[in-house]
């Protein structure tokens, strides 16, 4: 297998230094990769091309309590060949390649009133992808939001709450087809977790 990539990127602070922001950009190609493809079946010598970009940005303004994260990015991988298998799928040059999304992201607003106490709201994005190489199906992706808490109560006491999933959204860890049947690797629902942790002083 080989992999031909070529990425450029940049990082730049701004806002009075609060700032940073990242940009990485990059094109690839593949050759002579083994898949399997829905039906089960070995596909050779397998082909695929795509580009994409990254965007990373920070805001932690000093003197402020709040601070502010985004990660996002977006790729279109495609296959560059063409491919009939009796049986199996037919693979055609500028599908989408399965299980990859062209959007991902993530957001984190932190909210950091005194040292002793913390608080973040998550928002996660995952994209539309194609499930097989074939792309007669697709999964359409899904949004999660996150909520953590953190009070250190003393220097052995620390107190801390988790909601994840909060909009209860159903969603799939993973979605593909496997021997012409539909699968979903269900994420789990909402759910909720409140804890301490002791930490002797010595």
């Amino acid at each position: 297998e080989r992999l031909y990539a070529i990425a450029a990127g940049t990082r730049q602070r701004g806002f009075s230094g609060a700032g940073l922001v990242e940009v990485v950009a990059y094109w690839q190609r593949k050759r002579h990769f083994i898949l399997r493809d829905a039906a089960g079946f070995n596909v050779s010598d397998g082909r695929t091309r795509g580009s994409g970009v990254a965007l990373g940005f920070s805001l932690a303004p000093e003197g402020l309590a709040l601070a502010f994260d985004l990660n996002l990015a977006y790729a279109r991988m495609r296959y560059d060949f063409d491919r009939a298998i009796a049986g199996g799928e037919v693979l055609r040059k500028g599908n989408e390649e399965d299980t990859a999304p062209r959007w991902l992201g993530s957001a984190q607003w932190r909210w950091t009133p005194t040292p002793a106490l913390r608080a973040e709201l998550e928002v996660i994005h995952q994209g539309r992808y194609e499930i097989d190489a074939a792309n007669t199906a697709d999964y359409p992706g899904h949004t999660l939001v996150n909520l953590r808490a953190d009070w250190r109560v003393t220097t052995e006491l620390a107190l801390f709450a988790r909601v994840m999933n909060v909009l209860d959204r159903e969603h799939a860890d993973r979605a593909d087809i496997a021997f012409g049947t539909e699968r979903y690797f269900p994420g789990e629902p909402r759910r909720a977790f409140l804890g301490l942790t002791w930490t002797p002083a010595r």
